[in-house]
């Protein structure tokens, strides 16, 4: 059954639904909207009926939010705050018009992922910059419209990983002042059991992981022992840590850290400044080594690539991962980033025991997930050295790079309004000396 024949038999007027996404494009499109797929289809209707619903119900302005929160919350068998928070995902969606467009051509967003947008939204205040809203728009819709025949929609919690990104990339545009990082130790006993909790910034956190990880490596043992070893003083980091920065080719490009993300302007700076060595990625992306495990400049190109493990809605962090070579090493295939791919100790697992078989396009890094049951699935990179993040960081630089210029600009035109003010001052005083005294 093709996909038009599919979406024809449905009935949307019979289900009281205005909401209907457009016929399959069948070069690219998500799995959820895959007509050809009879559950999909299913999940399509409910996913439509479901916010067709909502959007019924909106309230007006001049209505009692508290009453009609509570009714839609007897009427759904849901909370109140789920209630007042899918409202205001549904306002949100109307205040970012290309992001909007693209939702009611697919219709694959549902009530949870908007209320995760908003959510994440909430934190550039009440009347963010309108510049780079439209650019936040602009980039969120990019990011939501499939790109390959049956793409893995994301994840509630991979779009709000996405938002934090745009968001720590404007952080230079945003009025508020950064928090300071709140630092914090406790220590609990339950019986002859002690839970140590020690609370930092994210760029202290990555170095105390890495030397953990490292003494861990170096004596073969748990990460919890090595900890130990090291607030006791029984050992001591011997080898050259190693934390990799990864920052676009162009001036004033963010930084990005594995497991932190994209820092701030100023917590980027003070981190460039303790670079010892750098690595050029584009000849660390096509370096090949004839050893089974890639070297370190092999490895941090493939986290830099992936951004996670590439099995498809999987969101742990590549540098987390494990790498896998796309053809065994085994029978030949090279120790190579484009022979490489991450993948967390479990989907490995699932790969190594043959009940999953993937494809590596080389050059764009796009997986074809083949599946045990017949099914397949396209996953695509995230890393902050993929395309798509590479023309973001480019984008991100231009902006800081124009704000500095304007600021720079308008620094300089109350210098020289200082300036005139002053000689004002001068003259007025001067005139004030030459008179003669009122007494």
């Amino acid at each position: 059954m093709t996909n038009t024949a599919t979406l024809n038999v449905i009935d949307w007027d019979v289900l009281g639904c205005t909401l209907r996404p457009e016929p399959l494009n069948e070069q690219a499109y998500y799995s959820i909207n895959n007509t050809n797929d009879p559950v999909a289809v299913q999940g399509m209707i409910r996913r439509c009926v479901d916010l067709n619903i909502w959007m019924q119900q909106i309230p007006d302005e001049d209505d009692d939010f508290e009453l009609y929160a509570r009714r839609m919350s007897s009427t759904f068998g849901v909370t109140i705050g789920y209630v007042r928070a899918a409202v205001f995902g549904l306002v949100r969606l109307a205040e970012l018009p290309v992001t909007s467009a693209v939702f009611y051509r697919l219709v694959h967003l549902d009530i949870d992922r908007l209320i995760g947008i908003n959510n994440t939204l909430d934190k550039l205040g009440p009347s963010p910059d309108a510049a780079m809203m439209q650019r936040i728009d602009e980039k969120l819709a990019e990011y939501l419209t499939p790109t390959r025949r049956n793409q893995r929609m994301p994840s509630r919690r991979s779009i709000i990983n996405f938002l934090n990104e745009l968001i720590a990339l404007e952080d230079s545009s945003l009025p508020n002042v950064k928090a300071k990082a709140r630092l914090r130790y406790n220590i609990n006993y339950s019986g002859k059991q002690a839970f140590i909790e020690l609370q930092t910034g994210a760029e202290a956190g990555a170095v105390i992981d890495e030397c953990i990880k490292e003494l861990a490596k170096r004596k073969g043992i748990s990460h919890a022992k090595a900890a130990i070893e090291l607030l006791t003083g029984e050992e001591k980091p011997q080898a050259k840590l190693i934390l990799n920065l990864y920052q676009h080719k162009t001036e004033s490009a963010p930084v990005f850290i594995p497991g932190i993300g994209w820092l701030d302007p100023d917590d980027a700076e003070e981190m460039l400044e303790r670079l010892s060595s750098t690595r050029d990625m584009d000849d660390a992306s096509t370096a090949e080594t004839e050893a089974y495990s890639p070297t370190d400049a092999i490895r941090a190109a493939v986290v830099g690539l992936d951004g996670t493990c590439r099995w498809p809605g999987c969101d742990v962090s590549a540098h987390k991962s494990q790498t896998d070579h796309r053809h065994n090493h085994s029978e030949g295939g090279p120790t190579s980033a484009w022979n490489i791919a991450s993948l967390c100790q479990h989907h490995h697992n699932v790969k190594t025991d043959r009940r999953a078989f993937y494809i590596m396009d080389p050059f764009t890094r796009e997986i074809y997930w083949l599946f045990s049951d017949g099914s397949w699935e396209t996953s695509l990179p995230s890393g902050p050295m993929s395309e798509g993040k590479a023309r973001w960081a480019q984008t991100v630089a231009q902006a800081n790079a124009s704000r500095r210029r304007n600021a720079r600009a308008f620094a300089q035109m109350l210098a020289e309004v200082d300036d005139v003010a002053e000689k004002i001052a001068e003259e007025v005083l001067q005139e004030f000396d030459d008179e003669e005294p009122p007494f």
